[in-house]
């Protein structure tokens, strides 16, 4: 019998069957698992770490909220919900827009740095790749350089002024400064 984290990692490897990482060719569950993984090193909280590994479900696979509300509970339903952009929003920058404008509000900081963490393995994702092609790298993401940056900026700004978990903003800085330059923590 598994425990609930245990079973969300075997959720998310059978949700995510035959599914590819845009960015490297391998199994789309890593991304998940590296988020899960991050989260999982600074808090004990079953349920965040739960809608941490499963924080993309109801984007890329055909489960949804009900899905998880079912087999995980409320809570973690409610998380990954909210960890969830708009698919109904077409383009991708708009979409973009409309989850960090979302994010602004939230006041639960362990959505913030879910977001943070799933941002961060991201641009993570991106290193290998920018060091060979440079800013050519932006447009596997659909959008442009610009939007990017925007969209990596306000996220940290979101989380830094939201107390989010400081490693993780250490980390994500980092990032930020390498592919567009400095970044000042009053922004926002």
């Amino acid at each position: 019998m598994f425990n609930k984290i245990e079973e969300a990692i075997h959720f998310l490897y059978k949700a995510n069957k035959g599914q590819r990482l845009k960015y490297e060719n391998i199994d789309r569950t890593f991304h998940s698992v590296v988020v899960g993984m991050m989260i999982k090193e600074f808090t004990k909280t079953e349920d965040v770490i739960v809608a941490a590994f499963l924080h993309d479900i109801i984007n890329k696979t055909n489960y949804g909220y009900e899905d998880l509300e079912r087999l995980f509970g409320p809570v973690v339903a409610d998380y990954v919900f909210e960890l969830s952009e708009d698919m109904s929003i077409a383009k991708w920058f708009l979409r973009k827009k409309d989850f960090i404008e979302r994010m602004k509000k939230v006041t639960n900081v362990h959505i913030i740095n879910i977001v943070l963490a799933d941002k961060l393995h991201t641009l993570m994702m991106l290193y290998d790749p920018y060091q060979r092609v440079g800013d050519k790298i932006w447009k596997m993401t659909d959008g442009t350089k610009d939007e990017n940056c925007y969209l990596y900026r306000e996220t940290y700004s979101i989380a830094f002024h939201k107390g989010a978990n400081s490693k993780l903003l250490e980390r994500y800085k980092e990032l930020i400064v390498l592919y567009f330059g400095e970044i000042h923590d009053e922004t926002i």
